[in-house]
């Protein structure tokens, strides 16, 4: 279970991404200006633990899981994994890296490759960082992992991806991670796209390779009421900025922030949340909070200056100067 030692440490993590205006931008290069994706970022995730990162589309969490995979660099910050500073790894240091942290993408339909065989997709991470292992210790570590996600070694390692349902193929995303033995696995979405009868059987899939195997799990999502069942604890984004994050039975049956309850209040019969009413103007205030366009309860405080992140109490914080008053 959870550990005291923080396996990722992320600080004062920051990206930008480059706007440009018009045809000639794209052409030249040329960037009119930045718009900020990952806004000064702090977390940490500890051994034996499942962090849900939560928000509406383009909060900035499939970026900041890129950041952490490394698959793009961030501007500026630290990210330490395992008491390892990252960030400005390259080359084989990075590989060795990669190979202790994986991802489960989205959707299972399209992250694995059509034309290969389940056993040979697994077989591939392998063959990249486990170049000593033999054609007898490969077969056997596949057919464990197979097992270990619930699925017939002899059933489906000689089929293709298309002739397996969606859980099923997810269920090989997992497996092709394990084969590593990460000690973290990034998994974006991975329930989204799969019928509601088979996501719980995912999530409880990885409740128990998080006991079993001692995996820790970033679990991105914008579904609350699976993150509920499956968390320890949950970090809110607004626009890359973390807005309320703590325990997450805490924070989803007693939400501090209007936007983390505007979230909570749009799904039936969750938690019996009072409704909050958000306004639509998405546009970002040049001064003051970020979401003082959407807020119906901002002081002139909030216009002013930008709030920090407060505690609430020992297990909730918070990013908003009326949160008392709400």
């Amino acid at each position: 279970m959870e550990s005291k030692d923080p396996l990722l440490d992320i600080i004062n993590l920051n990206k930008y991404f480059p706007l440009r205006s018009g045809i000639i931008d794209l052409i030249t290069f040329k960037t009119s200006k930045k718009i900020k994706v990952i806004d000064n970022i702090n977390l940490k995730l500890y051994k034996g633990e499942i962090l849900v990162i939560a928000g509406e589309s383009g909060s900035g969490k499939t970026t900041l899981a890129k950041l952490i995979m490394r698959s793009i660099d961030s501007d500026s910050g630290k990210i330490i994994f395992n008491d390892n500073e990252i960030t400005q790894l390259r080359g084989k240091e990075l590989l060795k890296i990669r190979s202790r942290i994986q991802m489960i993408f989205q959707d299972p339909y399209s992250s694995l490759d059509p034309r290969m065989k389940i056993f040979d997709i697994i077989k591939e991470p392998l063959e990249v960082h486990k170049k000593k292992l033999s054609k007898i210790e490969i077969r056997e570590c596949i057919e464990s992992n197979l097992k270990k996600v619930n699925l017939d070694p002899d059933e489906v390692s000689n089929k293709f991806p298309h002739m397996l349902s969606g859980g099923q193929r997810q269920r090989v995303s997992f497996a092709r991670a394990l084969v590593l033995k990460p000690f973290l696995i990034i998994a974006d979405e991975p329930v989204s796209m799969l019928d509601v009868s088979i996501r719980f059987q995912i999530l409880e899939l990885m409740k128990k390779l998080r006991d079993e195997e001692n995996v820790s799990f970033l679990y991105v999502t914008h579904d609350l009421s699976t993150s509920q069942y499956v968390g320890d604890n949950i970090i809110i984004l607004y626009k890359g900025q973390i807005i309320e994050q703590g325990n997450i039975h805490e924070v989803l049956l007693h939400p501090l922030h209007p936007y983390t309850k505007a979230l909570i209040s749009a799904i039936p019969k969750f938690n019996n949340v009072e409704k909050i009413n958000i306004k639509n103007d998405v546009e970002t205030c040049k001064s003051g909070c970020k979401f003082l366009n959407r807020c119906l309860y901002s002081s002139e405080e909030c216009m002013n200056t930008e709030p920090t992140l407060i505690e609430a109490n020992s297990s909730h914080s918070i990013r908003c100067y009326n949160y008392k008053s709400i």
